[in-house]
C-alpha cells in the first residue's frame, strides 16, 4: 500500500485559481544540485525555471535553499539539511502530459499546464518517501527542522505561482474538484432515480442497483446524496454516491468513481449484502454477506490513475469451512489461513473505524 511517512502530514485542499505567466528570459538548463541565484530584482522573489515552466520562491527564503532542475521537475532541497549531510529534499514540483508517468507514488496533482500547442500537463507536488533530515540514535525520525517545515508549509503557495515559460496560463485546480469533474456522472444518477430505472438497466450503466429499490420510496431523492472526497490522497477527487442513512447505513458508498487519463472512469458498485465504505486515512472497507454463517470484510486502497482496488488484507466469519474455528485471514481472497478470534478483533478494531461522509441530497441537484 502507498503510504506516506508522519512527517509529511495531512494534505490540504487547493482553492481554483488562474495565473497570468510572462514569457521567462531565461531558462536553467543544468540537473545538478545547485545554490539558488536570484534573478529577479531585488523587491522581487527569485525566480526558478526549467525548460517548460517556471516557480517563483518567496523572498522569505533567501539563502535556505538549493534546488535541481530538469526538463519537467524543480526540485527544493533545505540547505541546512544537505550541509548536515542529509538528503534534505522537501518537495519538487513537476509537469507531466500523462499522468501514468507518475501515478503510483507520493504526489499530489495541484493543476493543470495548457501549452500555446494545445498540450496539458498535470502539474503535481512529488513527496519524499523517507526522512531527509536524519534519524535519532534509536532510530526514530528527528524532528523536522524549522527551516524544512516553513519551506514544506509554502508547497501550494509557491505551486500556485507555476506559469509555462512562453506566457501560458496555468490553472491551479484543474482537474482535482469534483464540482468540476463529475456532472454528467451525477446527471444520469438523477435521471435513474427520478425515472426509477430497474435493475438490468442500472446494471448495463455500471450502477448500483440499489437505486431502483430506492426510488420506490417517498421522497426518494432525498435519501440519495453524493460527496466528493480523494481518497487516495493524489490531489483528484473522487465521487462517492450512497444512502443518506443512520445507523449500519451511516457512510454507506454505492458507487465509486475516479479519474484516468483526466477521464472519468467507474470504480465499484455496491448493494445491500456487499457495501463499500471508506476508512479515515483513505482505505476502502468492503463488507459482504453470505449468508447466516459467512460474512467478511475486505480493505482495498485505490490505485491512483487507475479503477483498480489494490486488497490490503480480507478477513472473514466462516462458518460453513470450520465451525469451531471460523475466523480466518487472506492477502489475496483466494487463499485463507485460520486466525483466532482474538486475531480477528484485532482486525476489526483497526479496520472498523469509518470516516464521516458528509453527503449532499441528489434533492438539491432536481
Amino acid at each position: 500500500m502507498k503510504q506516506r511517512v508522519s512527517f509529511l502530514g495531512l494534505l490540504l485542499g487547493v482553492a481554483i485559481f488562474t495565473v497570468s505567466c510572462s514569457p521567462t528570459s531565461k531558462v536553467n538548463e543544468t540537473s545538478n544540485v545547485v545554490e539558488t541565484t536570484n534573478v529577479a530584482s531585488d523587491n522581487k522573489a527569485p525566480v526558478l525555471s526549467n525548460e517548460l515552466f517556471k516557480i517563483d520562491m518567496p523572498q522569505r527564503f533567501d539563502g535556505l535553499y538549493d534546488t535541481e532542475v530538469n526538463e519537467h521537475t524543480i526540485n527544493i532541497y533545505d540547505k541546512e539539511s544537505k550541509e548536515k549531510g542529509n538528503p534534505g529534499w522537501v518537495f519538487g514540483i513537476q509537469a507531466f502530459e500523462n499522468a501514468n508517468d507518475y501515478s503510483g507514488g507520493p504526489t499530489e496533482k495541484v493543476g493543470e499546464l495548457t501549452l500555446n500547442s494545445g498540450k496539458v500537463y498535470d502539474i503535481i507536488i512529488s513527496y519524499p518517501t523517507e526522512s531527509q533530515f536524519g534519524f535519532s540514535n534509536d532510530g526514530t525520525i528527528l524532528e523536522m527542522p524549522e527551516k524544512y517545515k516553513s519551506m514544506y508549509d509554502a508547497r501550494y503557495e509557491i505551486a500556485g505561482t507555476t506559469c509555462g515559460n512562453n506566457g501560458e496560463k496555468v490553472s491551479v485546480g484543474a482537474g482535482t474538484k469534483g464540482e468540476n469533474l463529475y456532472k454528467d456522472v451525477l446527471d444520469k444518477h438523477l435521471t435513474a432515480i427520478k425515472e426509477g430505472w430497474d435493475a438490468t438497466k442500472l446494471e448495463s450503466e455500471n450502477m448500483s442497483t440499489m437505486y431502483n429499490i430506492i426510488s420506490t420510496s417517498n421522497d426518494s431523492l432525498s435519501k440519495v446524496g453524493y460527496c466528493y472526497k480523494d481518497i487516495n490522497i493524489d490531489g483528484i477527487e473522487e465521487l462517492l454516491i450512497g444512502e443518506i442513512g443512520d445507523g449500519e447505513y451511516q457512510g454507506i458508498v454505492y458507487d465509486i468513481y475516479t479519474m484516468v487519463d483526466r477521464k472519468v472512469a467507474h470504480v465499484a458498485s455496491g448493494w445491500d449484502r456487499n457495501r463499500y465504505f471508506i476508512l479515515d486515512g483513505g482505505l476502502i472497507r468492503n463488507e459482504y454477506s453470505n449468508g447466516a454463517n459467512e460474512s467478511g470484510v475486505n480493505i482495498y486502497n485505490l490505485t491512483s490513475n487507475s479503477t483498480e482496488l489494490f486488497l490490503q488484507i480480507a478477513y472473514k466469519y466462516d462458518g460453513y469451512t470450520d465451525e469451531k474455528n471460523p475466523w480466518f485471514k487472506s492477502y489475496d481472497v483466494e487463499h485463507y489461513e485460520s486466525i483466532t478470534e482474538e486475531e480477528y478483533n484485532e482486525f476489526e478494531e483497526r479496520f472498523g473505524k469509518k470516516a464521516q461522509i458528509d453527503y449532499k441530497s441528489f434533492s438539491t441537484l432536481n
